[in-house]
Formats: C-alpha cells, structure tokens, sequence
C-alpha cells in the first residue's frame, strides 16, 4: 500500500478515494476511510466545533469530520485538490486553506488554540521536517484539544541501498516510540495506539489463497464492493481502528491530547 501525499506538492491522481469505483485497490481505500470513520466517531463524543483535517485530499475525511464538528477546515497544499474538496464538501460548511506544511505556517488563517482536534493522517512521512509541522498542529490545538495522525510503519517499510525508504514520496521512517517522541515533545500526550491489522491480515489472505487457486474472484473483482455502502460496511467492519494487534497494522494511528 502507498500512502497519500496530498500536503507536499501530490497531484491529484496521487490521491486515495475510497468512492472511486475505478480503483480496484479495494483494502487501501477500506483502510484510508476506516481511519476517518474512527476520528469522527471519537471526536463526536466530545462535540467539538472546531475541526482542522491537514493533507484533506479530495475532501471524503473532511465530509466525515462534518458529522463530528459544527466547523471543519480542510488543509491541502494543492489548488486542485482544494477545488475538489470544496465541491464535494459544498454541503457541509466546511472550509478550506491552501497550505504547504514544508514550509508555510497554518497561521494566521488558524488562529493559536482555535480548534479542539486536528487530524493528519498518512502525512508526516512525506515531509522534510515531522517537527515543524507537528509543532504547526499543537500551536492551533485547544489546551485539551486532540491529536489524531497515522503514518506508516517503518517495520512494513521496504528500504533502498542507502536506508532511505524505496517509497520516494517518503522522506521519514517512523515506529510508535519516535512517533511518540516527537508528539510529546510538543506538548501532547499520547493516549491511544491503534492499528488496522485485520485488513492487512485479510488482504494477505485473499492473496494466498487466489495465488494457490482456491479462490477463482477475489472481493475487488466484485463490482459491488466498490459502492460507497459496501465500502463503508468493509471500512467498519475490517479497517476501523482498533486497539489490538497494532504491531500488525501497516498504519500506527495515535490519539494524543494537548496539555
């Protein structure tokens, strides 16, 4: 699996949409929705009014968030991808801000301590600087507001001759401990660490056993799994976040709370 990088310069054919029924990756897009579905249901036990989704892509974890939050702001560094999710999101009253988290700074369009949670996921792998930009998100947190970020796991990560990751959209490896480091650095503390395990055991298993004949279609063939409610129910079903078997999981999802 690749991750999005919508929030260092990807174009928008890079971007994951799990309502495309032209992707037939079927377990990426279940993961890349099951990680939205989990932040909105956790933030909506909290109803927060304020919500930033940083590296929001073509807007589908923005419109989720909407469920959560009075206010959503979607944060991406490219135009098109902007424009996309204005669209899809025209709806909800979200909003959104062009921004290039390498080197730009989400003030002044949020202000120090404007939002109660701010989700990133699959985005910090991508950037030159984890620091600077998990800095970014703690200056617009609320005291008591959350965190909620993935990125991938270095242990699944395959690696060059040099020891830089092969993924060259990657410039960051990460593990749970040097993730935590740079969160609690900034003045949050870790209280959940969650994976998605199950998809990548799934995934895994229908390959095995379509390599070995014993099954002649697999889930992604089927037309019907790609409609937005079997993708929906798959997301819940087999990639909602989760805390057990994290160490299996292709993502390490935290949530952490700002002191």
């Amino acid at each position: 699996m690749q991750s999005s990088n919508s929030a260092f310069g990807g174009r928008g054919t890079e971007q994951i949409d799990p309502f495309d029924a032209s992707d037939s990756n079927l377990w990426r897009k279940a993961e890349y929705l099951g990680r939205y579905l989990f932040a909105a249901d956790f933030l909506s036990r909290y109803r927060p009014d304020a919500v930033a989704d940083i590296s929001c892509g073509v807007g589908y974890g923005t419109k989720e968030l909407s469920r959560a939050a009075r206010n959503v702001i979607g944060v991406d560094c490219s135009q098109e991808l902007i424009e996309a999710a204005s669209m899809r999101c025209k709806d909800t009253g979200a909003r959104f801000l062009k921004k290039d988290l390498d080197c730009e700074d989400l003030a002044p369009d949020l202000a120090d301590c404007s939002v109660d949670a701010v989700v990133s996921f699959e985005t910090l792998e991508h950037l030159a600087d984890s620091h600077r930009a998990v800095s970014q998100f703690a200056q617009v947190l609320q005291p008591g507001g959350f965190l909620i970020c993935s990125v991938p796991n270095a242990q699944f990560e395959s690696g060059d001759d040099a020891g830089l990751p092969r993924n060259k959209s990657h410039k960051q490896w990460f593990s749970f401990g040097s993730l935590s480091r740079i969160v609690q650095s900034h003045e949050m503390q870790v209280l959940y660490r969650l994976g998605q395990s199950w998809s990548r055991a799934l995934f895994r298993r229908e390959q095995q056993l379509s390599h070995a004949k014993c099954l002649t279609r697999k889930l992604s063939e089927e037309p019907i799994m790609h409609t937005p409610e079997m993708i929906r129910w798959l997301a819940y079903v087999a990639a909602y976040p989760t805390v057990e078997d994290v160490d299996g999981s292709y993502s390490i999802i935290i949530v952490a709370q700002k002191r």
